[in-house]
């Protein structure tokens, strides 16, 4: 559990300015949180880690219950431990754990989502969101999300793992895993990347749209 948080905290900070960007060029025009050009270097550099915390704060819990899940949904399904199970329950127990994850990721995501887009501290996003019943708002779709990005990356990655294995080799180099795992996240990514922005434009759009985002800048 320690590890995972710490590897996930990792990506998190190395990712989330390019994230923020992502966001933001998936709403267009211009948006309230953006630092505006003429703006210091620090101020335009800070203001593309607004909505970190949420993520930074519960990525190590989540990989865990993730994981736990898949493990167990595999178990269930009658595969043996390890990475012998058959694509078919790879996948299976991938969409079932993305499903089980998305009630526990939802709210995280619209927080990040809400501050990228409108700006404003933790405690002000949240409150707003709280305010206008927007917590779950488009909860169906991130659900979807949710459990195709899951179905795809596991089953990517299983297949280039094996597809990458040598006869006879005891364990796989870390090489060949962060191939498996670069290839999986592309391909996962570009599947799932128009439902993204929707998804973006959902959550973001409850502050950005009817009845401004005021509360949301606190």
């Amino acid at each position: 559990l320690v590890s995972g948080g710490i590897a996930g905290a990792t990506g998190v900070l190395v990712g989330h300015a390019f994230d923020t960007m992502k966001v933001q060029a998936q709403l267009g025009g211009a948006s309230p949180a953006a630092a505006p050009s003429t703006a210091p270097l620090p101020q335009r550099i800070l203001a593309l880690y607004r909505g970190i915390l949420p993520p930074l704060l519960t990525t190590g819990a989540v990989r865990a219950v993730y994981f736990a899940i898949f493990e167990n949904v595999k178990l269930g399904l009658g595969a043996p431990p390890g990475d012998t199970a058959p694509l078919q329950t790879v996948l299976l127990a991938a969409g079932v754990t993305g499903c089980s994850v998305a009630p526990l990721t939802q709210p995280f995501v619209a927080l990040k989502i809400w501050q990228q887009a409108n700006g404003g501290t933790l405690a002000a996003a949240s409150a707003a969101m709280w305010s206008r019943g927007r917590v779950f708002h488009g909860f169906g779709l991130h659900a979807g999300l949710e459990t195709v990005g899951s179905m795809v990356y596991l089953g990517v990655y299983q297949c280039a793992k094996r597809g990458l294995a040598r006869p006879g080799e005891a364990s796989e180099p870390l090489e060949r895993r962060v191939a498996a795992g670069a290839l999986a996240g592309c391909t996962a990514w570009s599947s799932i990347y128009p439902v993204d922005v929707l998804r973006s434009r959902i959550m973001a759009g409850a502050g950005r749209g009817g009845g401004g985002d005021g509360g949301a800048r606190g």
